[in-house]
């Protein structure tokens, strides 16, 4: 074993105390290192003269392009690689349900034909729904239709009236014929008279004229929105009778899809219907029933 003499301390030297940080070392340096300021690193940027091709590529970027490109590369030799060995009458059972188009594989979705009672199911919920959603558009259109009497809709019989020969006809005038407004000659509903339209409660409700007096301005305001609220009220139902319409072609083809899943010789036929379109129809087989 080795002795260590003890020597006494330099003049003026101080003995360490217990616990104290080092004044010198690696601790002490960086320490001094977040202490003292550094110069703030500054990345070069485009020059003015080459602004026009983009900005200026860092190393981080080469570096990731690098790590990209030399990623395809070890992809590509190895699909050479396997292509160079393989075995042209090598079989996979996977090979029955892929499919080629022009010498590159598609990969297929995973995606199999529902089972015939599945697809059955299916069909018969969806006509269930249609049917539900138009019987309500059904109800709602009838309901506006009753509240608008179909006031904005011409009818189609006409009123005829007879003269005595063709110059009373030429010279006839719906609205001295019926005693009321021009504009209102063509109507069948709510056509007022004459000596009606003299009056102005006929015109205007009289709740409406106590409520808004006899400002000319804000009685204009007021026949406005009613007209607004007329035409919008139609518009409604116009949507609605084509949106029932609609749900039910709709169901009458999920119908036919249905019986088509049935058993039954069929035959597929194309019927030139009224309208000029084609229609494809489906005739079964008559069978005796027992």
């Amino acid at each position: 074993t080795t002795r260590r003499r003890w020597r006494p301390a330099a003049e003026g030297a101080t003995a360490p105390t217990r616990g104290a940080a080092p004044l010198s070392g690696p601790g002490a340096m960086s320490s001094l290192r977040n202490v003292v300021k550094r110069r703030t690193y500054k990345e070069r940027s485009q020059p003015k003269r080459r602004e026009h091709l983009g900005l200026l590529e860092k190393h981080r970027d080469y570096a990731e392009r690098a790590r990209n490109y030399e990623g395809k590369q070890k992809r590509l030799k190895a699909m050479r690689e396997k292509a160079a060995a393989r075995n042209p009458e090598e079989f996979y059972f996977g090979m029955v349900h892929e499919r080629t188009k022009g010498g590159v594989h598609k990969a297929s979705t995973g995606q199999r034909p529902l089972p015939m009672r599945t697809a059955r199911a299916l069909k018969a919920q969806d006509h269930a729904y249609l049917q539900h959603k138009g019987g309500k558009e059904a109800k709602r259109a009838d309901r506006l239709r009753g509240a608008l009497h179909g006031l904005g809709e011409r009818p189609p019989d006409s009123h005829t009236i007879f003269v005595q020969d063709e110059a009373q006809a030429e010279a006839f005038d719906p609205a001295a014929h019926f005693g009321t407004a021009p504009e209102l000659a063509d109507r069948t509903f709510n056509r007022p008279r004459t000596e009606m339209l003299a009056r102005a409660d006929v015109v205007v409700p009289r709740a409406v004229r106590e409520a808004l007096g006899d400002d000319d301005e804000e009685l204009a305001k007021w026949a406005g929105r009613v007209a607004r609220h007329k035409e919008l009220a139609y518009e409604e139902y116009a949507q609605r009778s084509q949106r029932r319409d609609a749900l039910a072609r709709e169901a009458g083809r999920l119908a036919q899809e249905r019986a088509l899943f049935g058993k039954g010789a069929k035959k597929r036929r194309v019927v030139t219907v009224e309208d000029g379109t084609k229609k494809v129809v489906h005739k079964w087989k008559k069978e005796r029933k027992r």
